[in-house]
């Protein structure tokens, strides 16, 4: 739908083009960053934004939803709880919703019911894992993306466990829609995850049939149906049966969780020849070679998912896991009830987290290509046609620390790796590089992420849990440093080193300042003051800036980069996490942060580099300049030094490198038998954190880091 009278044009630096929809909590639209980065962007209603308690919630719940990542579900990119309104925004995807799908072309059939049914229940589980409930699953909030379903709007999520967790929505209130609410939500508001695993029963009913389990003329009729009666599942193909009914028990205690829903889907489902087998398969890519321990399974629509021939791993306790150790139990026999026997499976199989060539083949009948606007949030981290499952490591914990930089990226590989080895646990922790060395040093972690090279105290330090070797550098993956501005009136911005240099030494202090017109010709600048934030703590982002400036622009900014500054006269001076807000807040203002979700929302400025164009910041401009750079390793050491003075076309030379820190000789035995699976699966994904605003590493690049993973003792 266009824009209606009385819609804004921008909000919080997007550029609104269509509304998508309206809801209970306020107006959803389609916009733009000044990237190009299509977003779904949700404003609150004035009445709600007007309420002291619901900002409370919002705050609350626009954190809560930024912890959930995971292939089918709908990242948070930005949001401004404190705006005027409110509003949050979501990663675009052009898809019908389920809902439209049913409505416009009738049920889907039983085998991309089981597709479909996969991708929720991987959705749910990187909700549950966080501690989340969404609260409000149905049709509507499932988009159909050509690679798979996105579970979106996290609403009216529920944080339930962690310090001070609270109901978000307010006590004493029902909250979802009622023919998916379990019994739960209507008798008493209170739910956990199981409430989400029964509105997954009943999703899968309407998908299948068309029509909801639970039917009635009110909300009270609704609602005494499904704490009372028996679902009606008329018209339900007979193989989709043990899933459903075990997601609609009654009882929350009696339905299985998402974790052993996948089991459970793996080995049941049609194409893997398990119980129940029946509807014909969807063909996926040939399968690979299977690894050692490995043997391989049918095609199917899961791509080529390999069968784990040791005993099924142990079914974690969701969600009251332990986030850092992410401790895992098995279910003795008889604890189980009766309800979980009947899908216990005797077979576990490893869930691939891409769909392969099929997959996503199979995908495009659920899909109508001639309607692409009623999508919302959401960018798959799934790899592209022909991906594969990696080889799995021993089962067991691989245990990082590192860089908060890199975190988010740490994050989406680990929940990728996890899906498809579920015997290992990947725990990071971010305690910054010079901390994580130290950890690594003392054998309290595998590996260390760093986003600098160590310097000559930290290799010392890490030789000697290296008997007989050295520290060596893995590069992982590329950070780009964005420079960011609040000019209102301009929505493009060009700069160069020497100005650059000029503004951060306190010599350039007007916008329209002869030498920044000069990089902008034909444009307007205003006549107003600089106001220059400076991040004043140590941090590897300032190091990549500062050594920008001295490489491209020695002369105005001096030979000696450094990992902190002192404020310009008159400027402002923050820690680097809180940039982002005061650039927000600060009109006329300018600095730099990570482009990894610290930049969204804000006016990001292209670099005149030399190059024929000025180059905009981003993770494929990243990838062409890292490109460039000189390994100034030794061995399998490849500590990489970046060309700050590339003039390479669309080359984006403000970095930071992220390396995974090992022991070329001397690694502890079984932890690296553990690391280096989930190191090359790291590295083999490639596009995998794109999405997430990391840059992948060029090509020959990742194939020189697989080959000297592969050679660590």
């Amino acid at each position: 739908m266009t824009l209606r009278n009385g819609d804004p044009h921008t909000v919080g630096g997007y550029r609104l083009t269509d509304r998508l929809g309206a809801g209970g909590m306020g107006v959803v639209y389609r916009a733009q960053s000044v990237s190009g980065r299509q977003v779904a962007v949700k404003v609150v209603r004035p009445d709600l934004a007007g309420d002291p308690a619901f900002r409370e919630r919002f705050r609350r719940e626009v954190a809560a939803a930024r912890q959930v990542s995971g292939a089918f579900t709908a990242p948070v990119v930005d949001a401004d709880p404190d705006a005027e309104p409110p509003w949050l925004a979501t990663l675009f995807v052009a898809g019908d919703s389920l809902a439209e799908r049913i409505d416009g072309q009738g049920p889907l059939p039983a085998a991309e019911v089981w597709q479909l049914a996969a991708g929720l229940v991987e959705a749910l589980r990187d909700i549950h894992r966080v501690g989340l409930v969404h609260r409000d699953l149905k049709p509507g909030n499932v988009l159909l993306a050509h690679d798979g379903p996105r579970v979106i709007d996290f609403g009216i999520a529920r944080a339930v466990t962690g310090a001070g967790a609270t109901a978000l929505t307010g006590t004493g209130s029902a909250i979802g829609t009622p023919p998916f609410m379990a019994p739960e939500q209507f008798l008493d508001g209170d739910v956990g995850p199981a409430a989400d695993v029964f509105a997954l029963g009943s999703v899968l009913v309407h998908a299948a049939t068309g029509h909801v389990p639970f039917r009635g003329d009110s909300f009270f009729a609704v609602g005494v149906q499904v704490v009372n009666e028996a679902p009606d599942l008329t018209d339900l193909p007979p193989e989709l049966l043990p899933l459903v009914e075990s997601c609609l028990a009654k009882e929350p205690a009696d339905r299985p969780t998402a974790a052993a829903l996948l089991t459970l889907l793996a080995a049941r489902h049609p194409a893997t020849g398990g119980a129940g087998a029946s509807a014909p398969a969807v063909r996926a890519a040939p399968a690979p070679a299977p690894e050692v321990g490995v043997a391989s399974a049918p095609d199917g629509v899961f791509g080529p998912p390999p069968t784990v021939t040791a005993a099924p791993p142990p079914v974690p306790d969701e969600p009251a896991r332990d986030q850092e150790h992410r401790a895992a139990r098995s279910w003795p026999e008889a604890e189980v009830p009766p309800r979980r026997q009947r899908i216990r499976v005797a077979v576990a199989v490893a869930v691939v987290l891409a769909l392969g060539t099929g997959g996503i083949a199979a995908w495009q009948g659920l899909r109508d290509d001639g309607k692409g606007g009623g999508g919302s949030a959401a960018a798959s981290g799934a790899a592209g046609p022909g991906a594969s499952a990696p080889a799995c490591g021993p089962d067991g914990a691989v245990n990082a620390a590192g860089a908060g930089s890199f975190k988010v990226a740490m994050d989406h590989w680990s929940a990728g790796y996890q899906t498809a080895c579920p015997g290992a646990r990947t725990n990071y922790a971010a305690t910054g590089s010079g901390a994580a060395v130290q950890q690594f040093s003392t054998g309290s972690a595998d590996f260390a992420v760093v986003d600098r090279t160590l310097t000559a105290a930290q290799a010392e330090s890490v030789a000697a849990r290296c008997p007989g070797g050295r520290a060596v550098h893995l590069p992982l993956g590329v950070l780009p440093v964005a420079v960011v501005v609040n000019l209102p009136g301009v929505d493009s911005l060009t700069l160069d080193a020497p100005t650059l240099a000029g503004i951060f030494r306190g010599r350039i202090t007007r916008w329209n300042d002869p030498q920044i017109t000069a990089v902008n010709p034909g444009r307007l600048l205003p006549d107003t003051v600089i106001q220059v934030v400076t991040p004043t703590d140590e941090s590897s982002t300032t190091l990549a800036f500062t050594q920008y400036l001295s490489k491209a622009a020695p002369t105005g900014w001096g030979s000696d980069p450094k990992s902190s500054l002192a404020p310009v006269d008159g400027g402002r001076g923050v820690t680097s996490t809180l940039v982002p807000q005061a650039v927000k807040q600060t009109a006329g203002a300018v600095s730099f942060t990570w482009f990894a979700g610290q930049a969204a929302g804000l006016t990001t400025v292209r670099l005149a580099t030399g190059a024929p164009e000025p180059v905009d910041v981003g993770t494929e401009s990243a990838t062409k300049a890292v490109a460039a750079a000189r390994i100034t390793g030794s061995g399998a050491d490849l500590a990489l030094e970046p060309d700050f003075t590339t003039k390479a076309a669309g080359a984006y030379p403000i970095t930071q490198i992220g390396y995974a820190v090992l022991c070329d000789k001397g690694n502890d035995g079984p932890a690296l038998a553990r690391t280096r699976p989930f190191l090359g699966s790291v590295v083999a994904e490639g596009d995998g954190a794109v999405q997430s605003g990391y840059g992948k590493l060029p090509p020959a690049l990742a194939q020189k880091v697989r080959q000297d993973l592969a050679g660590l003792g």
